[in-house]
């Protein structure tokens, strides 16, 4: 009975990488007519022949692991999740314990939440993903296992960041006191989400911004409201790219009646930035970010100009008719949505709602895959923002981006404004980053428990 168990299970596993294997023929071998005119940048393209030869070098090796884990592999750069877990699914039947098999698996897990599955994975497939190391850290963290994230870290070279994730050791980071909920109003939606907020006693303006972490503070300012430094530095993502910041707490944060008190926090200068995002008015100090925004169960409502927080086990108000857009948590932080631009093919986009005067922002190969080039007069009237990160942001419109069940035409974009190297960062192909141009005039709520945003209005 067990062996015919066991010969049961194996044709079904079989049947399983064959569904993967014709899948991967038709992604393989399908191209769009327009290709001739709109191609795909060479990263690309390589990654799709990487795919085609792993098909053909799989042909009649089902029972051969290293061939299976080239295509699981190539596959999942390509965002083609279902067949690559498949795949890798069928490599472990093989043989347990294969480091590329575990690597993948793990970086799916972690994605999705399964942060117990992804460390147990990640832990044993360290070799089989370059990407694996950062994966299995940012597994560690979204844990709070601080001990052992620091001390990978550590070994990393890393130190500024671990002395950051040993000062969460102490177990006092993001402590609420006051009303359990508030109600903010918006200063205003465009080209940024700020708010009115207390540092250590102090009104202030800051934006609110889903694509980077920690808060970050203005050199000045940290000055001027005593914030404790902590003596070291690390890098941290801002606007799709990456800047220096000193570590920091704010001692205390009041968001309307709720007060968070040790909120860690980075500080750069924001001078520039701040002119950007707030043209003629007063000085922005900062950005919250979106770890403090999962402390709660946020509402980012764009329509009505409101940021309403929730206790985190609150559950999202119900809206008759919301859309339902799922997502998932690349790295530390990072929300990952799934669409398209101009009825194109399926991109993976971060979503982040700081970057100023934005709908949608990525490398030009990206853009011009869907038959969109900076022209001279949208380099000519690009702003001060463009400059942001020493590099040409240039404009441009979409004529539609989808993403999930939501639509819009005519979306306001930045060329460049996320620079080539990001595309491949985790290993996976990510294109583009949807900002808050596409979310202007929507109520977007957070459930993190589904992993999905409740988003009303069109």
């Amino acid at each position: 009975m067990r062996g015919a168990r066991d010969g049961s299970a194996r044709r079904a596993a079989g049947s399983a990488l064959a569904t993967a294997l014709l899948a991967a023929a038709l992604v393989a071998g399908a191209a769009p007519a327009r290709a001739e005119l709109m191609q795909p940048d060479p990263s690309y393209k390589d990654a799709q022949f990487d795919l085609r030869a792993a098909l053909k070098d799989t042909v009649g090796q089902g029972e051969n692991p290293v061939r299976l884990d080239t295509l699981g592999v190539a596959l999942l750069r390509l965002n083609h999740y279902p067949e690559a877990k498949r795949v890798f699914a069928h490599v472990l039947a093989l043989k347990p314990g294969d480091d590329a098999a575990e690597a993948g698996l793990g970086k799916l897990a972690l994605w999705n939440d399964q942060l117990a599955e992804a460390e147990s994975l990640l832990a044993g497939g360290l070799d089989g993903d370059p990407t694996a190391v950062n994966d299995l850290l940012a597994t560690r963290v979204r844990r709070g296992e601080w001990a052992a994230a620091s001390a990978l870290a550590d070994s990393l070279g890393q130190t500024g960041y671990a002395e950051m994730l040993r000062r969460h050791a102490d177990g006092d980071l993001y402590q609420k006191s006051g009303a359990s909920e508030a109600k903010l109003m918006l200063a205003r939606v465009y080209p940024v989400p700020l708010v009115r907020v207390k540092l250590n006693g102090q009104l202030v303006l800051m934006s609110v911004e889903t694509g980077t972490g920690d808060l970050l503070i203005d050199d000045y300012f940290a000055r001027q409201l005593k914030l404790q430094m902590l003596g070291s530095q690390r890098p941290t993502l801002w606007n799709s790219d990456y800047v220096t910041v000193k570590n920091a707490l704010v001692q205390r944060l009041d968001l309307g009646g709720v007060r968070v008190a040790n909120v860690p926090a980075g500080v750069l200068k924001t001078g520039r930035w701040s002119v950007e995002v707030n043209p003629q008015g007063e000085h922005v100090v900062g950005v919250i970010g979106i770890n403090l925004l999962r402390q709660f169960t946020p509402t980012l409502d764009l329509k009505r100009q409101y940021l309403e927080l929730r206790p985190l086990d609150a559950a999202p108000p119900a809206a008759q008719g919301a859309s339902h857009v799922p997502f998932e948590i690349w790295g530390e932080n990072e929300l990952t949505v799934y669409g398209s631009m101009n009825g194109g093919r399926r991109m993976a986009f971060a979503l982040d709602s700081g970057i100023p005067g934005c709908g949608v922002a990525a490398p030009p190969e990206v853009f011009e895959e869907v038959g969109i080039k900076a022209g001279v007069m949208t380099r000519m009237v690009a702003g001060a923002g463009s400059m942001l990160r020493g590099r040409p942001w240039n404009g441009v419109q979409v004529s539609a981006v989808t993403i999930g069940p939501l639509a819009k035409d005519k979306v306001s974009g930045w060329s460049g404004a996320i620079d080539s190297s990001e595309l491949w960062r985790h290993g996976v192909r990510r294109d583009a980053a949807v900002s808050n141009d596409f979310l202007r005039g929507r109520r977007v709520t957070f459930d993190w428990a589904k992993r999905e945003l409740v988003v009303e209005g069109d």
